[in-house]
């Protein structure tokens, strides 16, 4: 069974899927400042004021037909939830957070989702989706494979370092929030296990025999190391990132020696 649970703080792994809480219109007690995260990742402390980057659909008569109308609203609040789960987590996030921040009615919200679980999902699909077109514009697959994984890695890193809550959306918090979350988290991180074995092939002679796990460590590995460029205190820098994660996923194909050299190449192109 696969499993990228990432390590938290104390060294174990996340608890893994959880039940998410009953959605409940009433913010639930304020806390006294931002929410602990697993493995120390942290959370902007405000999004008090932020403008959700949607486009606003007047109110009263506009004359915009109803479907125009239901997907400008569906935007802001998938960019709304993107934002807020961001600064709250997910557990601590309520519908009423996420229409307050859409600028949205709960009529419009609950025709457009079941709820706050439904909502979660739909917007980490669409992180995942644009990530995957992100990557396959920037990343030529007839570069050679190490120049392939450092890329993608790289395009990686300048997402996170550009829109850390969609990434802490993704890399934090689609692990406990739910199960549906995190098998989609899975499946996420599978689109990666082909290409990442094509280094198999490059394997010296003579080289042992790597586990059939390899893929599923190594990514688990990569994805612990992104989370630290998210951390409040002494957050990795991006150029740390990139070395080491780029390290990491290729050591078990081409050694620890060359994949230290490729990476330290790679961080300086």
């Amino acid at each position: 069974m696969r499993n990228y649970r990432t390590p938290s703080g104390d060294g174990s792994t996340f608890a893994g899927p959880c039940e998410p809480p009953t959605d409940h219109a009433t913010d639930p007690p304020e806390r006294p400042g931002p929410r602990e995260s697993p493995a120390g990742v942290g959370y902007p402390r405000s999004v008090a004021g932020q403008e959700i980057d949607a486009v606003v659909v007047p109110t009263g008569r506009h004359g915009l037909p109803a479907d125009i109308v239901a997907e400008h609203q569906r935007e802001r609040i998938l960019a709304a939830t993107i934002a807020v789960v961001g600064n709250r987590g997910y557990r601590t996030t309520t519908v009423d957070h996420i229409v307050k921040a859409a600028k949205v009615g709960y009529v419009a919200f609950y025709e457009l989702f079941e709820g706050k679980e439904d909502c979660f999902l739909a917007a980490l699909g669409r992180i995942v989706s644009d990530t995957r077109t992100e990557l396959a514009e920037r990343v030529s697959t007839e570069l050679p494979w190490d120049e392939q994984i450092s890329g993608g890695l790289r395009v990686l890193v300048e997402l996170i370092g550009a829109e850390p809550e969609r990434a802490r959306f993704v890399l934090v918090e689609a692990q406990g929030a739910g199960r549906d979350a995190y098998r989609r988290y899975e499946e996420a991180m599978d689109e990666a296990v082909p290409k990442l074995a094509e280094g198999r092939a490059l394997r010296s002679k003579g080289a042992p025999e790597l586990s059939a796990a390899t893929e599923e460590a190594t990514l688990t590995g990569v994805a612990w190391i992104l989370q630290q460029m998210l951390s409040d205190e002494d957050g990795s820098s991006p150029r740390q990132t990139l070395v080491a994660a780029t390290r990491v996923a290729l050591a078990p194909y081409l050694g620890e020696s060359e994949a230290a050299k490729l990476a330290a190449s790679a961080a300086k192109s």
